[in-house]
């Protein structure tokens, strides 16, 4: 699963090595077969940028602070792209790509994050991270 990141913003805070470390945590957690999955990347942005692409594909005009991409889906060439802008972030930048992780891996969470299935297990993700440092 080769994975990329593309600092628009001289973020520096997110190598390579740790994104595919997030992605593969993710990934096993909703139990895709991590020899098949194609490759993802991640885009750190600033403002404007995610500003633009919340209004082209979500309709809505203001900043966020991470969107998902889908390209061929989890088996496919290129899974997708996570856009993540670290400025607009209110969680750690790892958390945003463990979070865009579980929407390219098919999870979703409607209108109540906090209590949903993805919370659960974006936070049991964080937790097995948060376990392998120590």
């Amino acid at each position: 699963m080769p994975v990329a990141v593309v600092d628009e913003v001289g973020y520096d805070g997110l190598s390579e090595e740790t994104a595919s470390r997030l992605f593969a945590a993710s990934f096993s957690r909703l139990g895709l077969d991590l020899g098949r999955v194609g490759e993802v990347s991640v885009a750190l942005v600033g403002a404007e940028t995610i500003r633009a692409l919340n209004l082209e594909f979500r309709e809505k005009d203001e900043p966020t602070d991470v969107l998902s991409f889908e390209v061929d889906g989890p088996y496919g060439e290129m899974v997708g792209e996570v856009v993540i802008c670290p400025p607009c972030a209110e969680i750690g930048v790892e958390e945003l790509v463990v979070h865009g992780a579980l929407h390219l891996g098919g999870m979703d969470h409607g209108e109540d994050f906090e209590t949903s299935e993805m919370a659960a297990v974006q936070g049991a993700v964080m937790e097995e991270l948060r376990g392998q440092e120590g």
